[in-house]
């Protein structure tokens, strides 16, 4: 692994970390990734070095997600074109050297996982492991691709796969859904890109350490505590921002020109609006920068920690769009990004918490687009007769589902018509005092959906596994007693 100058400079920059705070946080060592990345934006190249330390919880082996290896050649099926589209262009993934507490180490590949053997790492120790790899961004409309004025590279760098007592999380990349699961980590990143281009990413961009070489280059220091992912956009003069202080965090929105000045002004304004809203509500924002990008593709938009995707139809004239994806990418931040889960086990449990975090948002913010937004969901949500035929339901795996449509009406709208009835009964302030309490509980951790349930259990003072089984189960049979435990917190709310 190459280790130059400006790891040094970095490992200094991050000496200077903040602190969140969580209840009842345990002190459990993070992973720490500490790469030195160097970006040929007119070759669409990535190469660099990935140093990953980490405390291994199996002594023999550890597994790698390594995503990009999943455009590296054509996607079959019908939700693959839907992701990727019609004229997708693979791009490649080449790993040339993988160490070991300073030693090759044996490792297998199988599609986007690495099997890496730790046999010879001492025992007992936290575990350097240390990788170089060349990307060459495929051409397509998802989350890792590039157009004449960006790169946008999202879960693009190695990833530490999870173990927990479930044993381990090594699920593929698939085309429906957030095939995702992570944990805190820190991140310490050098970035070398062309002087005419400039950066956006999980890191506070705006006070970074940046080293000009003279050269027609320059670096980028970068860091990031406490976060999932690292993501990444590389732009070009094209690009222009703007930027709102709400407490502590500072909200930049990049768009092009070209696209809708007044629309770009709108999609500003829900981002640090909703930012600050939910602050109040769910516990304040830890991280000192927020950005909302504007790429190529059609994504819509797409969330990674203190940064979100939001492609170019959402910066078209006004009417054309609104900022309904801008909003509930903003809600991530607080499901998925403070508070992680399995998403590929438990899409709902970040999804629709987003979801009606974000209708609540426009609820109060702008009413009429609130209610457009929750007639839409419920309608979606109380559609569930071909779904128990198909023997489909909202809590199961990514691979359960057989289409975009089926994921967006059960894991989105059911799940929030299931919250929007809780909200009816118990009131706003109730139902986000829960969220709140949630959200304290798994700051920084990850929580799951059975934690969910024996929280609003202990809120109902009454067992809501019925409520549960209706409405993400969809067990029908359950329907009448989930409706009777519904209205006896109706009556009690009264």
């Amino acid at each position: 692994m190459r280790k130059g100058w400006l790891f040094l400079m970095a490992a200094v920059l991050l000496s200077l970390a903040f602190t969140v705070k969580a209840k009842e946080a345990k002190p459990v060592p993070k992973s720490i990734y500490t790469a030195e990345i160097r970006v040929d934006p007119l070759q669409q190249k990535i190469e660099g070095s990935v140093e990953i330390r980490f405390w291994p919880k199996q002594k023999d082996r550890v597994y790698l997600h390594v995503y990009p290896a999943a455009f590296t050649a054509a996607g079959e099926g019908g939700e693959w074109r839907q992701l990727l589209g019609a004229s997708a262009i693979p791009g490649s993934y080449r790993i040339y050297s993988l160490h070991v507490s300073g030693k090759a180490a044996d490792f297998t590949q199988t599609g986007t996982l690495l099997e890496v053997s730790l046999a010879d790492a001492a025992k007992g120790e936290p575990v350097s492991l240390e990788l170089e790899f060349l990307l060459t961004l495929p051409r397509n409309e998802g989350r890792m691709s590039f157009d004449e004025h960006a790169l946008w590279l999202g879960n693009w760098l190695p990833i530490l796969a999870v173990q927990d007592d479930e044993g381990w999380h090594l699920d593929p990349y698939a085309p429906i859904g957030d095939p995702f699961y992570s944990e805190i980590s820190d991140y310490r990143l050098s970035v070398t890109i062309p002087e005419s281009y400039q950066l956006a990413s999980t890191a506070a961009d705006e006070e970074a350490y940046v080293v000009r070489s003279g050269q027609g280059k320059q670096t980028y220091l970068l860091q990031a505590e406490n976060v999932r992912d690292f993501a990444l956009v590389i732009m070009d003069d094209t690009y222009r921002k703007l930027q709102t202080r709400t407490g502590n965090t500072l909200v930049r929105t990049w768009w092009r020109n070209g696209d809708d000045e007044e629309q770009a002004g709108l999609q500003h304004e829900a981002a640090w609006k909703s930012l600050a809203y939910f602050s109040g509500k769910f516990g304040s924002y830890p991280h000192e920068e927020y950005d909302v990008v504007r790429t190529g593709g059609s994504i819509n938009g797409m969330e990674y920690p203190g940064l979100v995707f939001v492609d170019g139809r959402h910066f078209r004239p006004v009417g054309a769009s609104t900022p309904a994806a801008v909003v509930h990418e903003t809600a991530h931040q607080w499901f998925y990004g403070i508070v992680g889960n399995n998403q590929w086990r438990e899409a709902w449990l970040d999804e629709g918490l987003a979801e009606y975090a974000t209708i609540a948002f426009f609820h109060e913010y702008d009413p009429e687009l609130g209610a457009n937004q929750a007639v839409y969901r419920l309608v979606r949500g109380n559609g569930e007769s071909p779904y128990v035929d198909r023997q489909l339901a909202v809590w199961q795996d990514l691979d359960a589902f057989p289409d975009n449509q089926s994921y967006s009406d059960l894991v989105y709208s059911r799940s929030f018509t299931m919250l929007w009835q809780l909200r009816e009964a118990w009131g706003e302030e109730r139902l986000n005092a829960v969220l709140r309490r949630y959200i304290q509980a798994n700051w920084l951790g990850v929580a799951r959906g059975e934690e969910w349930v024996k929280l609003l259990s202990a809120e109902a003072g009454e067992d809501a596994s019925a409520f549960i089984a209706y409405w993400l189960y969809l067990d029908v049979e359950k329907q009448a007693e989930a409706e009777a435990w519904l209205d006896r917190q109706r009556k009690e709310g009264i």
